[in-house]
């Protein structure tokens, strides 16, 4: 049985993919949200966190959410 390597559906004659632009939506969200709490989490350790700070764990936030969201498929 072949599958469609974009959305891994079945590949029939009548194959549309459908859902790859919400799965792209719904990653970029999921990064979005990983790196507004990398932004958020110096804020609780310290008073006044520098700018670079801020950038790096925003950063960081943001590729560690989008690699376990690659790893777990969720």
């Amino acid at each position: 049985m072949a599958t469609c390597p974009r959305c891994g559906g079945y590949l029939g004659s009548h194959h549309r993919c459908r859902g790859v632009g919400l799965r792209r939506l719904r990653t970029f969200s999921l990064v979005l949200l990983g790196a507004a709490v990398g932004f958020v989490g110096p804020f609780l350790v310290a008073d006044r966190p520098s700018e670079p700070l801020l950038l790096v764990t925003a950063l960081l936030g943001a590729v560690l959410t989008f690699a376990v969201h690659w790893y777990a498929r969720f």
